[in-house]
């Protein structure tokens, strides 16, 4: 080969690109546990999703109840700083959020994600708005899809039509792959015959305390310290928090049931759960200790485990969710800590399908929105 043609191969290599990074703008609704944790989360791990999946994941915005703050700079707010200048952002309303989806749509990047870690009502008309703008939505507020069911309708249409994302996963068990584990039944054309399961991870927890001797309101403060309650601890101790997870899958499996078809027993008595604030609440737990314990108590003798249960049966139409004597080979008996489980028996399942695992935590809950982020961002 003389040394000309050397010098034609050499230049006829192709030269290889430099891997293209896409960039992905979140606009990110709270600043609580869920909130703190995912962005604390999006920090850590900046780096490994530029290498190893070609992602820049970049938070332009951010807001809570009060304020505000929209940075339209590349590469988005300064994730170490975040509370500082969220602190220093102008007051705004937390269901008028047309001025930052607007500025979202305009970063050109490759996508645009709302991430609502809020708990807050009404929130269904900020998605449809994103929506309507082309920016895929991701959250873990029940509210939007346990609410009013003319409401929750228009909403997934809106989403159909519109050919963007509304991934809610983390609205039922945390981090556990609930929802679409029953969105493939479904879709596959399987038929479910009952779904069953402790939807939730905190009183879980609580239960399992409460067994083992230690008094319900220390068991509550302990919750409370690991990032287990809502905000509002009557939310979980009502039970009306796995009340709408149940009617979050009811819907799934096509039962058009609300919050009022659900048969609802609260975890504790009903006096204490009229008490108004959530300080005031935990100042009154300690009067119920003794009651609470008998409860207990009288499942043991029984040799059975006391666990909150949430039940959906389609052929009644039926959704029951309250506290329940467990016999001990029951799958809810051997949940430990703060563990939750959802069986799903169906025509292709006579044995139960079962998700397990932990089903409580703000860091949890916030690993399970950063996965269906990026489950968006994988398919841009």
């Amino acid at each position: 080969m003389s040394v000309e043609s050397v010098v034609q191969l050499s230049w006829s290599r192709p030269i290889s690109a430099p891997p293209r990074i896409d960039r992905v703008s979140l606009f990110v609704l709270g600043k609580g546990t869920v909130a703190s944790s995912l962005l604390t989360q999006l920090g850590d791990n900046k780096g490994r999703f530029v290498e190893r999946e070609g992602l820049s994941l970049e938070v332009a915005g951010l807001c809570d109840r009060q304020a505000g703050l929209f940075v339209a700079s590349p590469g988005g707010l300064d994730l170490q700083t975040w509370r500082n200048e969220l602190g220093a952002a102008p007051a705004a309303d937390p269901r008028e959020r047309r001025p930052f989806l607007d500025g979202l749509t305009r970063l050109g990047a490759r996508a645009s994600v709302l991430v609502d870690c809020t708990a807050a009502d009404g929130m269904e008309k900020v998605y449809e708005q994103a929506l309507l703008r082309g920016i895929h939505v991701v959250t873990a507020n029940k509210k939007p899809f346990s609410g009013s069911l003319p409401a929750f309708r228009r909403l997934a249409t809106t989403a159909r039509r519109c050919r963007r994302a509304l991934r809610y996963e983390t609205t039922v068990g945390a981090s556990l792959p609930v929802v679409e584990t029953l969105k493939d039944l479904v879709r596959t054309g399987d038929r479910v015959d009952l779904i069953e399961g402790s939807f939730s991870g905190t009183l879980g927890y609580l239960s399992n305390e409460l067994l083992a001797g230690v008094p319900f309101s220390r068991a509550l403060n302990v919750a409370r310290e690991r990032g287990y309650l809502e905000p509002r601890p009557q939310d979980d101790l009502s039970g009306i928090d796995v009340a709408r997870k149940a009617v979050i899958l009811a819907r799934e499996i096509g039962l058009n049931l609300g919050l009022e078809d659900v048969a609802l027993t609260p975890f504790v008595p009903r006096e204490l759960l009229a008490v108004d604030s959530a300080a005031s609440f935990f100042e009154a737990a300690p009067a119920y200790d003794a009651e609470i314990a008998k409860t207990v108590k009288r499942a043991q003798l029984e040799g059975k485990v006391l666990r909150y249960l949430a039940r959906i049966d389609p052929v009644q139409r039926r959704i029951d969710v309250g506290p329940v004597a467990v016999d001990v080979h029951h799958p809810a008996a051997r949940l430990r800590g703060a563990g939750s489980f959802v069986a799903f028996t169906t025509e292709r399942y006579p044995e139960p399908l079962v998700v397990q695992g932990a089903g409580a935590g703000g860091a949890l809950t916030a690993a399970g929105v950063l996965a269906d982020i990026l489950a968006i961002a994988r398919k841009i």
